[in-house]
Parts: structure tokens; C-alpha cells; sequence
């Protein structure tokens, strides 16, 4: 790379992280190297975090979280569900809202 070809931040970022990246062009090659350091542990840590909330996801729906497949006929996909267990016996309890009104429906498991 030559003095010519100075970097840009990418067009695809958006606006606000593009000003953001065009603020730290002023900085120093040391803060910029450090910057770039944290910026690569924070995408890592991202990743990692994600892997795991996506295991943790998989983990709850086999401990109670129906599956959507598994909702009442009468129970649209888009409706919440909360798993509540009382006295031994597990509940589902799907709420959704129609028009102005919030309808709700307790299973028993």
C-alpha cells in the first residue's frame, strides 16, 4: 500500500460507524493498533456468545419450550409462550394479541 491508497472505511457500514471509523484516522498508529486488538477480542467474543445463547436456545426448547409445530390448532405461531411448573404439572401458556384484544390459552403437559 502507498501513501496514495489511504484507506476508507467501508460503504457498507453504516453511516454512524463510518464516522466513527473516519474520527480515529486522526489517531496514532499505537491507539489505532490497540483499537483494532480490542475490536477483534470484542467480534470473538460476540461469536463465542452467540454459539452459545444458540446451544443454550436449543437446551430450553428440549426442556419444555414447544416447538412451534407443537402449538394448540387454535393457537397462532406468532403467540408467546411461558412454560410455568406448579405442584409437578407443567403449563403452557400461549398469549397473542387479536385486534385490539390480547387472547390467551393455558395447556396442560
Amino acid at each position: 500500500m502507498t501513501t496514495n491508497d489511504r484507506p476508507r472505511p467501508p460503504s457498507a457500514l453504516e453511516q454512524d460507524v463510518r464516522e466513527r471509523l473516519a474520527a480515529l484516522e486522526s489517531s496514532d498508529v499505537e491507539t489505532l493498533r490497540v483499537a483494532s486488538d480490542y475490536l477483534e477480542e470484542l467480534a470473538a467474543w460476540k461469536v463465542a456468545t452467540a454459539e452459545a445463547s444458540s446451544k443454550e436456545g436449543c437446551d430450553e426448547q428440549s426442556e419444555g419450550e414447544p416447538d412451534p409445530d407443537e402449538y394448540p390448532a387454535d393457537v397462532p405461531d406468532r403467540a408467546s409462550v411461558s412454560v410455568k411448573e406448579i405442584a409437578g404439572t407443567t403449563y403452557h401458556y400461549y398469549q397473542w394479541r387479536e385486534s385490539d384484544r390480547i387472547e390467551s390459552k393455558t395447556v396442560q403437559r
